[in-house]
């Protein structure tokens, strides 16, 4: 496989496989979390390029998501199936949301300088449940920061499992966390840098282009060559740029009915 872009999109279906339970509804695959409902965790990527009639599939796929008690929702890159989004606005679903999709790669990479007062601590498999406990707290606080939130011991027993190849970093503001990423696990030399969050009382202060420095770095240490990221905003993607990311293409969200706006997507700080 050649074409770089089909590349990204292979490696959201491996890394979506290898996440979440995966359910063949040709020609879509149907990725769901095992016990969370957000509407960000749960998601359809087709299978290529779309044509012909997917009335009958697209029944199916909604009968795949009802059963769990999901929220039927599609997370593509646009160009790889130019036809799609028209076909599921005419079925009922809605534009939730456009991303750029953007990389860095080793030779991009500009590291970013360090905050005053912020240190990092770098979770694998190996690391302790609270330290687990904390990355997941802040994470969910970052992107929901209304929504009383406490992780669950089925949560942190996964995202452990999740970090046998992959890393996740927690940057403290003299002591306290405040702003945590992730890259999952690599295949193929790519990796997906995501969940980069900052608590509210923490934003503004550039923690975040700081600590999507450190993720980067930690992922080509252990031997990515080109890591990606999906942001909605310009002006995160200026945070980012000044890292090293570059523009690649677009990415489309596709949500049923009327469910509440904006995705789940890199927040810097």
């Amino acid at each position: 496989m050649t074409n770089p872009i089909e590349r990204l999109q292979s490696y959201m279906r491996r890394s979506a496989a290898g996440r979440y339970e995966s359910i063949p509804v040709p020609p879509f695959t149907v990725f769901l979390h095992p016990f969370d409902a957000l509407i960000y965790f749960n998601y359809a990527i087709p299978d290529g390029a779309i044509t012909g009639d997917v009335s009958e599939p697209l029944k199916r796929l909604r009968a795949e998501f009802q059963k769990k008690g999901r929220v039927p929702r599609f997370e593509y890159v646009a160009e790889l199936a130019p036809a799609l989004a028209d076909t599921l606005l005419a079925a009922g679903f809605r534009q939730e949301a456009e991303a750029r999709v953007m990389i860095c790669t080793r030779e991009s990479f500009t590291p970013a300088p360090m905050p005053e007062g912020l240190s990092f601590s770098v979770l694998t498999s190996g690391s302790s449940r609270e330290e687990l406990r904390t990355y997941c707290n802040t994470s969910r606080r970052g992107f929901s920061p209304d929504e009383p939130y406490e992780a669950s011991e089925e949560e942190i027993s996964k995202t452990l499992e999740e970090l046998r190849e992959g890393r996740a970093v927690v940057g403290y503001v003299e002591g306290q966390p405040a702003v945590v990423g992730t890259f999952t696990s690599p295949s193929e030399g790519i990796s997906e840098l995501v969940g980069v969050a900052t608590l509210t009382s923490f934003r503004k202060r550039g923690l975040g282009s700081a600590l999507t420095s450190r993720v980067a770095q930690e992922a080509f240490a252990r031997g990515v060559d080109v890591l990606f990221l999906s942001t909605i905003t310009e002006e995160a993607g200026r945070i980012y740029e000044r890292v090293g990311f570059r523009f690649a293409t677009r990415m489309l969200f596709m949500v049923e009915g009327s469910h509440p706006e904006g995705a789940m997507l890199p927040i810097p700080g």
